[in-house]
């Protein structure tokens, strides 16, 4: 940033920067730490995001007495916790429990935290520990968030940045905010396509123009876009001659590969269809994770070795093909398996666990199936989770459910699963993150805001899955 752009945000005590995907924003943001005096209190959505802005904070060595980073949400948790009381917090409901009740523990303190920053002397706590606000990626706040921010705008300078073409974190009930109508003061800032200066300076170039098509879309417009015309940055498929593995000779010279569609069952179909290779990025909430972690806290014996199998017919292929005898008498309640020829090791497994301990007779089964070749991964990430669970279950003493619901929702406990180097995904889970390749399934048409998320996760090359060159997008 420049001095004259630096001179500009500190004049006033709000501003808003909007800068496009991959123009340096996280760097902007490294930029004001190191330049404004005091402690700049940083937030943001997601922990991809504190991350991100942590490793560059380190790559700069920026000492950390400049600053505290945190997600939006841990920020609130954590002042309504220190002064429950006057956040009138429910320290009765629990986030581990019905979806019902998690929405409204998390949901008490964005008003708890609202409530707060209404008293001058909380503000006054405020101000003793940071000297001003930045908040990244503000398109995706919602409207409570933004009275929060208000509220501290009153104590501290507040400086926000996004991209109003990346909100696309609109399945809440709540509204996201209105880019138009912030309230702060609007600075402009010069940008460049610095993500792909070192890999595809075309293809950053071509994102732009994009950009500038996909625009008007904020306003209610409708957009053809054809991208038949931009030869080597972008190769279109037709669906009906799409086959991956014609193209693994290409795609094995990338590092990282994301195939992006707009629904979760095209998304699990992708990678079943091309098992080994590709695989699921589950959403938080994961539900075939909590459905049988329940299952295993509830069963033992015979109806939970039956239950790990159909968990694993989720995760692997050939389950049912290879371990049917064994399921079939499982589910007679019988381990009787002398007659069964195939995998004989795993008959004599089942039946040398049973004075196990139940979770560790769960987890030497899908120890077993991890290790035989003839089975494929398509959902490692479940596979791992579930693992994960049994062991925190044991380790503490808690139903395997309570285990699940802990590591997929405590920030602590959380594992980031985005290493694969093939992935199978959506917009609102790939958001952020960046890969040399991107295929977009665009059969079942993505709107304007995704589509434009998904074509900027790309570093080097984009494949476009469509009958057609020409794209009719929605706002």
């Amino acid at each position: 940033m420049t001095k004259q752009e630096f001179d500009e945000i500190s004049a006033h005590p709000t501003a808003v920067i909007t800068a496009p995907a991959g123009h340096g924003k996280t760097e902007m943001i490294v930029d004001m730490v190191e330049h404004f005096d005091g402690r700049q209190l940083l937030l943001t959505h997601t922990h991809a995001g504190v991350d991100s802005l942590q490793k560059r904070l380190n790559t700069r060595k920026i000492p950390k007495s400049k600053y505290a980073v945190s997600t939006i949400a841990a920020f609130c948790t954590r002042w309504c916790m220190s002064y429950r009381n006057t956040a009138a917090i429910d320290t009765s409901l629990s986030p581990y429990k019905t979806k019902s009740e998690t929405d409204q523990y998390y949901a008490q303190f964005y008003t708890g935290t609202k409530q707060l920053f209404q008293h001058d002397w909380l503000g006054r706590v405020l101000q003793s520990s940071y000297s001003g606000i930045i908040v990244d990626e503000y398109q995706d706040c919602l409207q409570a968030h933004h009275e929060i921010f208000q509220e501290m705008g009153r104590y501290l300078p507040i400086r926000v940045l996004g991209d109003p073409l990346q909100g696309i974190f609109s399945f809440s009930r709540q509204p996201l905010v209105n880019w138009d109508d912030l309230g702060y003061y609007k600075v402009e800032v010069e940008t460049f396509p610095w993500r792909w200066i070192n890999t595809n300076p075309a293809l950053g170039q071509y994102l732009g123009d994009v950009r500038r098509a996909l625009w008007p879309t904020l306003s209610g417009a409708q957009c053809t876009l054809n991208v038949g015309s931009c030869s080597g940055l972008v190769g279109l498929i037709h669906p009906q001659r799409f086959n991956l593995y014609s193209m693994l000779s290409e795609l094995k010279d990338y590092q990282s590969v994301l195939y992006i569609t707009k629904w979760e069952p095209q998304q699990r179909d992708f990678c079943l269809k091309h098992p080994g290779i590709f695989q699921v990025d589950e959403k938080q909430e994961c539900e075939d994770l909590y459905k049988y972690a329940e299952s295993f806290s509830n069963l033992g014996g015979s109806e939970l070795y039956l239950s790990v199998l159909n968990f694993e017919s989720h995760c692997k292929t050939n389950i049912n093909a290879e371990l049917g005898s064994y399921k079939e008498r499982l589910g007679k309640n019988s381990f009787d398996f002398g007659r069964i020829k195939k995998h004989k090791e795993f008959g004599e497994l089942l039946v040398g666990i049973q004075d196990c301990d139940k979770y560790e007779a769960a987890l030497q089964i899908l120890d077993w199936i991890e290790k035989t070749p003839v089975f494929k991964f398509h959902r490692r990430e479940l596979h791992n989770e579930m693992i994960r669970s049994l062991k925190y279950a044991k380790e503490h003493d808690i139903s395997v459910l309570e285990a699940a619901q802990h590591i997929r929702k405590d920030p602590a406990l959380q594992k980031r699963y985005h290493n694969f180097k093939f992935l199978s995904s959506r917009t609102l889970l790939s958001k952020g993150l960046e890969f040399d390749c991107v295929i977009i399934d665009m059969t079942d048409p993505l709107s304007a805001k995704e589509f434009y998320v998904a074509m900027t996760r790309a570093m080097r090359k984009i494949y476009i899955i469509s009958p057609s060159s020409t794209l009719e997008l929605s706002p």
